[in-house]
């Protein structure tokens, strides 16, 4: 993702705030280091790939092993759990999500060759399959929430999407209405409320949205009035859209948009002070923010934020007391309400918040 830049007010009322809040969160905020990649696996296990943590502190994720007994082809996935130091491993399957009743969600292959999934619901070794959508090619869950409501994207042979509301056993197609014609990036909360980007492109133009699946009703989430675009990337239970607001090729305005669809601003970057870049964001119904997946300057490619609070932004790489030289964070892959966040091949634990 690009953006451009913004008044010099924006980015000195920042900068201070970040001057006498920093201390403080920077005390709180300490994290000890787990290696993902040095566990044991089963035999025929090649590496566990962490997608996501809940509150347990349960990581789920995939265990992959090698499809033909020459392993020149592609990596079979398996459903897999790490807790407690030891990695279990499931049936096959991908795992896109969970909740915190410990389902998990995402596919399974039923044509690994040419990597053809089918949506389904994992509850340990139980898999329940979505049934497919008329002239469906291939799905997966892509967001789940508490009550066991999942999030299914469907593609046709043209790979055209249609999003699903799955949930014991009944299927309803969303329609968002005609303001959101080409959404992505959906996530769902408690409440059944979905979040979202509307976009013909990824940069002019885009806007976040939330929709109701209760009442129906879809509320366009604007950038700021100095700003051409908004990403919609994800909801929490407490309703709040987490997102950008920002300006192709440079500034880029990170917060969240509540539940009236007002836009706060938590930090800001593309600026002199603060060139980051980003593409990704995480964040837990605390409103603990992560930046994640920097593209520039070149010299944060390896490195995630974390913002605990409005106008602070702390490097995450700092945070961390047992960090070995030259690990790479520069994905967060998910960050649970503790604070604990996982990323490839790591466990990045949270020490001394009521630690699970």
């Amino acid at each position: 993702m690009s953006r451009s830049s913004t008044r010099r007010f924006g980015w000195v009322l920042v900068a201070a705030l970040g001057l006498w809040a920093a201390a403080a969160p920077a005390q709180e905020l300490r994290y000890r280091y787990v290696s993902l990649d040095e566990i044991e696996l089963p035999p025929g296990f090649l590496f566990f790939d962490p997608v996501a943590i809940n509150n347990s502190g349960r990581i789920y994720g995939n265990a992959y092993e090698c499809f033909t007994v020459a392993c020149d082809s592609f990596l079979l996935p398996h459903v897999a759990i790490y807790a407690d130091g030891v990695v279990t491993v499931l049936q096959p399957g991908l795992v896109n999500t969970v909740n915190e009743g410990n389902t998990m969600a995402g596919s399974v292959l039923v044509d690994p060759a040419n990597f053809i999934e089918q949506a389904a619901l994992f509850r340990g070794d139980q898999v329940e399959l979505v049934p497919r959508q008329p002239g469906e090619f291939s799905s997966a869950v892509t967001a789940l929430n508490d009550s066991g409501m999942a999030l299914v994207t469907s593609f046709d042979a043209n790979f055209q999407p249609t999003y699903v509301l799955y949930k014991n056993g009944l299927s309803m197609t969303l329609d968002f209405g005609p303001t959101v014609t080409n959404p992505f990036r959906l996530g769902i909360n408690n409440q059944g409320i979905v979040s979202g980007t509307q976009g013909i492109t990824i940069c002019d133009g885009a806007t976040g949205f939330r929709f109701d699946t209760r009442t129906g009703a879809t509320t366009l989430l604007h950038p700021l009035s100095t700003k051409p675009a908004a990403w919609g990337l994800d909801i929490n239970n407490r309703g709040d859209v987490l997102g950008y607001s920002f300006v192709c090729g440079g500034v880029e305005r990170i917060g969240v948009w509540d539940g009236h669809g007002k836009f706060r601003t938590y930090f800001v970057g593309g600026t002199p002070e603060f060139p980051t870049i980003s593409n990704e964001l995480q964040f837990n119904d605390n409103n603990l923010i992560v930046i994640t997946l920097v593209s520039s300057p070149a010299s944060d490619r390896m490195k995630s934020y974390v913002v605990p609070k409005p106008g602070v932004r702390l490097d995450v790489a700092d945070l961390v007391g047992n960090l070995p030289a030259g690990v790479d964070l520069s994905f967060i892959r998910d960050i649970n309400n503790h604070g604990d966040m996982i990323g490839f091949g790591f466990l990045l634990k949270r020490i001394g918040s009521g630690e699970h």
